[in-house]
């Protein structure tokens, strides 16, 4: 399997909202799915606890933030917006390059998906 097809795990901190601000969350990557979830903590993955939450990678747009060197933020076509902080720099410059290939990789099946079923619908 192709390094950027591999699953990735981590802790990232999550921007919750004014009052709770930053909370540390455990990140799984599945890039067969194009799906990022994430846990309360790395042991509820292990003991196969429900998600927190996810979001279908399929189109979003990721981007480095200007705050600060770790943060990142990831845009979902439906319209969800996550605001992560990597440990350090390079960390988040990770997190970035295998979340946009799995953004571009679902993203170009779905046009390419679309394509096929327009031509079958449409002769």
């Amino acid at each position: 399997m192709h390094a950027c097809r591999q699953p990735m795990e981590g802790q990232l901190s999550k921007y919750t909202n004014v009052m709770k601000g930053w909370q540390y969350r455990w990140f799984v990557l599945n890039p067969e799915l194009g799906r990022l979830e994430y846990f309360e903590k790395e042991e509820h993955k292990k003991l196969q606890k429900p998600s927190r939450g996810n979001v279908m990678l399929a189109g979003a747009v990721i981007c480095p933030s200007d705050e600060d060197s770790q943060t990142f933020i990831v845009n979902a076509v439906n319209g969800e917006v996550y605001r992560l902080k990597a440990l350090d720099a390079r960390e988040r410059q990770h997190w970035v390059n295998r979340l946009r290939a799995t953004a571009e990789y679902h993203g170009d099946f779905m046009v390419s998906l679309i394509g096929w079923l327009v031509f079958k619908l449409c002769g």
